[in-house]
């Protein structure tokens, strides 16, 4: 990708604040400004290759493999699946509060794992689909370090050494290529999907509930991500936060500064 000279101001911003807020943390972005059909642009970006713990970020190829198997016909996104087909989970979500015989569609899971990511209707998902043929569309889509070894919850496989991983250039490889077919019968839904992000307090915090944002956010312990397109009088722009081994509480606070300079950035600082 092509980096634009102008960002390097953004980037001197930016660090500034890491170094102000989480000066001994893990700590990735990238900023991309993007046009239909056209390779983006990057405006700013800071160890945008590490490798983070992915948290529920990866949910998000979750999605984007299920409408792909839905747009390539070997999937029906109105057929169901039992809630007994994957054991009860804990953690965000709803369907863990409920009782007796459920089934959902691939459509509701996916809404539930997206808009209130949803544990429970995850792991159902990842069952249904596979974890290794989840990491081959990884592959296929040239996310290099885009890894699902676990489900969601899995405390014992994380103690064994399995988890899930990714970049910030993955991520933001990742949404631009949803971002390019948010006009098609295929990507149409998982557009409106991801706008419907119910957890906005990190990147978009300061910006005022009516802005919208097509994201995902991610949190484990010492553990917050945040990735996501915002659509602009100025162009769109794509921003992924990557944050490990800082305190949440922390991190949260970082993440809303960062998006609010990110966002006066691309709006008004760049031609």
């Amino acid at each position: 990708m092509e980096k634009l000279i102008v960002g390097q101001s953004l980037e001197k911003q930016l660090q500034e604040v890491i170094c102000n807020v989480a000066p001994t943390g893990a700590i990735s972005y990238v900023v991309t400004r993007l046009s239909d059909g056209e390779e983006p642009q990057i405006v700013a970006a800071f160890k945008e290759t590490m490798i983070h713990v992915g948290a529920s970020m990866v949910k998000t190829l979750i999605l984007e493999y299920v409408f792909h198997l839905a747009y390539e016909g070997q999937l029906d996104l109105h057929d169901t699946i039992a809630l007994s087909r994957s054991p009860r989970v804990a953690g965000a979500g709803v369907l863990q509060e409920l009782m007796g015989t459920h089934s959902f569609t691939y459509l509701e899971l996916c809404r539930l794992m997206m808009v209130i990511s949803d544990n429970w209707a995850t792991n159902l998902l990842i069952q249904a689909l596979g974890m290794e043929y989840i990491n081959a569309r990884a592959h296929q889509l040239g996310l290099e370090h885009f890894e699902i070894n676990r489900f969601m919850m899995d405390t014992l496989a994380v103690q064994e050494g399995r988890d899930n991983y990714i970049t910030a250039l993955d991520m933001a490889k990742l949404l631009h290529h949803i971002y390019n077919l948010r006009y098609t019968l295929e990507g149409h839904e998982m557009w409106s999907i991801l706008g419907r992000q119910q957890f906005r307090d990190i990147l978009p915090f300061h910006w005022g509930e009516d802005v919208v944002f097509h994201h995902k956010t991610g949190s484990l312990e010492n553990v917050e991500h945040d990735a996501g397109i915002l659509e602009t009088m100025n162009g769109d722009f794509c921003f992924v936060m990557l944050m490990s081994h800082v305190r949440n509480d922390v991190a949260k606070q970082l993440g809303a500064q960062v998006g609010l300079r990110m966002k006066e950035f691309v709006e008004d600082a760049l031609p």
